[in-house]
């Protein structure tokens, strides 16, 4: 996933990146890690921010880690 798609995701649903990072950083994981369709480790965060229940799905692949918006 690029940057452009993680960005557009993230305005289609309304999410800042200010309360990605609230979830990155304080949220609760959801079940255990996977392996991802591209060799990479997956693991859904969700916690309640400014009211919402926010979900986001953390990939971290071998040299890099992505993030994406679930909802």
């Amino acid at each position: 996933m690029d940057e452009l798609h993680f960005r557009d995701s993230q305005l289609t649903r309304g999410i800042y990146m200010r309360s990605i990072l609230e979830v990155l950083r304080r949220g609760q994981p959801v079940g255990a890690p996977e392996m991802g369709e591209y060799g990479d480790r997956r693991i859904k965060m969700r916690r309640k921010v400014a009211g919402r229940r926010i979900h986001v799905v953390a990939a971290v692949c071998a040299d890099h880690v992505e993030f994406i918006p679930a909802w």
